[in-house]
This record gives structure tokens, C-alpha cells and sequence, in this order.
């Protein structure tokens, strides 16, 4: 690739214009007008995340200085962190088209936060290569007048699109080649926040905290895994420096709004698991796979149940933990905090008690297995168990239409079935929510 020399990006009517015209101005409800165009919002951070990870640098101790993304996109995430932070960013983006964009967004960020803040009138956007730390950083300083040192570096590397797995090399940046090129210029402490696949393998994150730890010996790092729920994990971050908390792995969960319900920390620990016969009266807990993922669903079961828990399945998309009382029924007697009960909870899709166990789940039983349920006073049942795609919503539907015949009418005992025993379980759904 031809070298590019860096230039900035100026935020008049004619750059308005373009953006206008190439990539029609996108905004969420709780967050600033963005122009993006289809393929840049499918990848982009949604504001109510971006805002989110730049809240969790409240805690820490971060130098005043400049937020640096050398890969920046769509300058979503960079604004969110200057708005939060109250400093200005420089930002790089390798794309002609998309770097001007995200110069507009940065501005636009500034004047929709309307705090009094005054981060944007340093902040700079340019159209270069993120590898190009000095002539970057001369530009910058010599556009904005700042002398102001680097606080932070965020970067989110692109990678192959639609791709399950990918190497480190196919990063681009390169990983490597970008956090060499800029260390020179960071203090010794340097505090980044690197955005990562989800499907990273154990063996490629060891392999990106070796680079940093070259590059920044003993450097503290936390790794960050977020959910939203659904089942899976929405993104994969390491946290280094001054920007990491105080224990190697971080588990956040955000509700729809983006609005934190549960961060757990700790250490990663294996999960134990302790399968034998599910007893009729014990209590069923499908958590989300996240816990596993993050390496803290040990540390979360302690703290969720004290009679002797067990993991039933760690593995797809319902963990389950079989447990002789509900999950955290006697956190009044142990003195458990409010938060501590919600954190808890965050992280858990359903649960319930085991009232009956049905060996087969086929359409032509749904009317006995209906019944069943009907008899042990639920009045719906929900199948939280892995089925055919094709076969699921088939079988959903008829037990709604046979439990809405059999249930007494104004009972509300809902229920669900989950599968252990190398069969399927009825269980009536406790009250505690779930989020």
C-alpha cells in the first residue's frame, strides 16, 4: 500500500455536504446525531455501548491528555469517551471516504452534549495510517496548538467481515506494528483500552497480552467481557494500565438501554462440572454463557448459592447450575447488599424449581406434557432447551394453545422446561426476575 501522508480533516459546508449526501445522519434515541453509512453502522459501537465502556474509566486515575483511537471508523466510540472524559481526541481513519465522516460526528458529538464542555475545539480527525505515530501526532499538535501529552489509546482493529475465527495478523492494524509505533510517544504507565473479536480463542488472547506486556512490562491488564443477553458475548476488550480495575477479569452486563445491571470481577478460575440425576424439589438455574466465557462462573456461584451448588452444562447457550434452594433465597439472613442480589441476578436467563420430568419432548406428547403442567398449577410453559430451529416454534406454539385450554383461568404460575437427566424437565419459573 502507497504511503498516505496524514491530513486533517476540516469540517466545512462542502465535507456537510458530502455527509449528507453518502451517508444519511443516524441517531438513537439517547445518543448524537452520526452519519454512517450501511456497512459503517452494521459495524460501528451502538452510542448506549460507547457511552457505556467510557463509563467504567470513572474510577480511574487517568492523566489529563488526549484520547487517542488510530483507527477511529466512525468516531462513535472516541466521542463517547471525550464527552465522558472531558478531553480532546485524535482520531485516524485510513478510509478517504469514511474520514471525513468521522470528523463530522466528532464535532456533531460536541455541540449535541451542550455540558459546557470544550473537548471538540482541540479534537482532531485525520485521514491517514494509524502506524504513522510521529508525523500523526506533529500534524495534530501543529493544527490544534495542544502540547497536551497522550492519556489514553482506544482502538477497535478492523477485521475480516463475517468472520467465526481470524489471526492476529489479519487485524488492521496490526496490533503489533501500532502499539510499537506509538509507545515512544505514551507515558511509561500507559493506559489502552484494546476492542477485540468475541471469538478471540484463549490462546490469542495470550498472544495480544504478550505483545503489550513487551511493549509495557508489568503493565496492569483486566480482561473485559460485555453482554447484553441474548445469549452471547457483545464484545471482548483488554484493559491496560490505569485503565484496568483491580482484578484480571471483568464480567459487565448491560440492559437494553445500555445502562449497567451487573459488573462482577475476579479471577479466572476452570468451572466444575458435577452432573447426576435432577431431583424432583431442587432448583434449576440457566445463566448466561458469559459467566463461563469470562472464566467467573466459579466465583459467581459462590456468592449465588451456599447449599452446594453444582454446573450441570457449561457448554452452549444455557449454562445450568442445579442448586437444594433457590439462587441467593437466604441473601437477607447472609447480609447480601442489594447490589450484590441484582449483580446476581443480571447474569441469570431463568430459574426455577423442578416439579416433574418428562423423558421425550415431540408434538404428539405436547398435550400430556400440557396437561401435566396444568396439573402442577403453571399456567404457561416457555422451552428454554436446544431444539430445531424449524421444530422450536412449531412446538411453542401448541403448548401455548393447549396450556391456554388446560390452565385455570387467572393463574398466573408461569413455568418452562429445560433438559438434564438425558431427557427434559418442568420447572415453575421463581419470582425473582431475571433481566
Amino acid at each position: 500500500m502507497p504511503a498516505i501522508q496524514p491530513v486533517v480533516m476540516v469540517v466545512d459546508e462542502k465535507a456537510k455536504d458530502y455527509a449528507e449526501s453518502s451517508a444519511p445522519i443516524r441517531q438513537e434515541l439517547s445518543g448524537p446525531p452520526i452519519h454512517a453509512t450501511n456497512e459503517m453502522h452494521r459495524f460501528a459501537t451502538p452510542w448506549t455501548v460507547a457511552r457505556a465502556k467510557s463509563k467504567l474509566l470513572d474510577d480511574c486515575n487517568l492523566e489529563p491528555g488526549i484520547i487517542l483511537d488510530p483507527a477511529c471508523g466512525s468516531g462513535t466510540q472516541l466521542a463517547a469517551l471525550c464527552a465522558n472524559l472531558n478531553q480532546p481526541g485524535l482520531g485516524v481513519e485510513l478510509s478517504g471516504a469514511v474520514a471525513p465522516l468521522a470528523a463530522i460526528n466528532l464535532e456533531r458529538c460536541g455541540d449535541w452534549a451542550e455540558d459546557g464542555s470544550n473537548w471538540s475545539e482541540s479534537s482532531r480527525i485525520l485521514w491517514g495510517n494509524g502506524i504513522d505515530a510521529n508525523e500523526i501526532l506533529q500534524i495534530y499538535r501543529e493544527h490544534s496548538e495542544s502540547t497536551l501529552p497522550i492519556s489514553l489509546l482506544h482502538v477497535d482493529p478492523a477485521r475480516p467481515p463475517d468472520a467465526q475465527q481470524h489471526s492476529l495478523s489479519e487485524m488492521q492494524p496490526p496490533l503489533d506494528k501500532l502499539l510499537s509505533a506509538w509507545a515512544p510517544l505514551m507515558p511509561p504507565q500507559a493506559a489502552l483500552i484494546l476492542d477485540l473479536s468475541p471469538r478471540l480463542s484463549d490462546t490469542q488472547r495470550e498472544e495480544v497480552a504478550a505483545i503489550v506486556s513487551t511493549i509495557w512490562p508489568n503493565s496492569p491488564m483486566t480482561w473485559q467481557w460485555m453482554t447484553q443477553g441474548r445469549g452471547r458475548i457483545d464484545r471482548l476488550s483488554l484493559w491496560v494500565g490505569p485503565a484496568a480495575c483491580p482484578q484480571p477479569n471483568r464480567l459487565v452486563r448491560l440492559n437494553k438501554s445500555g445502562d449497567f445491571s451487573g459488573i462482577f470481577t475476579g479471577e479466572s478460575e476452570p468451572t466444575v462440572v458435577n452432573q447426576k440425576d435432577v431431583e424432583i424439589g431442587e432448583h434449576l438455574t440457566i445463566t448466561d454463557p458469559c459467566l463461563i466465557a469470562s472464566g467467573l462462573a466459579e466465583s459467581w456461584k459462590k456468592i449465588a448459592s451456599m447449599s452446594e451448588p453444582r454446573w450441570d452444562v457449561v457448554t452452549g447457550r444455557r449454562p445450568t447450575l442445579i442448586s437444594s434452594e433457590p439462587i441467593l433465597s437466604t441473601f437477607h439472613e447472609l447480609h447480601v447488599s442489594e447490589k450484590t442480589y441484582e449483580m446476581v441476578f443480571s447474569f441469570v436467563q431463568i430459574s426455577g424449581e423442578v416439579v416433574a420430568y418428562i423423558p421425550e419432548l415431540e408434538i404428539h406428547l405436547i398435550q400430556e406434557i400440557a396437561q401435566k403442567a396444568g396439573d402442577l398449577g403453571l399456567s404457561s410453559l416457555k422451552l428454554r432447551c436446544a431444539l430445531n430451529p424449524e421444530l422450536q416454534p412449531k412446538l411453542q406454539s401448541k403448548i401455548d394453545r393447549e396450556m391456554r385450554n388446560i390452565s385455570q383461568q387467572n393463574a398466573s404460575n408461569p413455568g418452562f422446561i429445560a433438559e438434564a437427566n438425558n431427557g427434559y424437565l418442568i420447572c415453575k419459573e421463581h419470582d425473582s426476575p431475571a433481566p
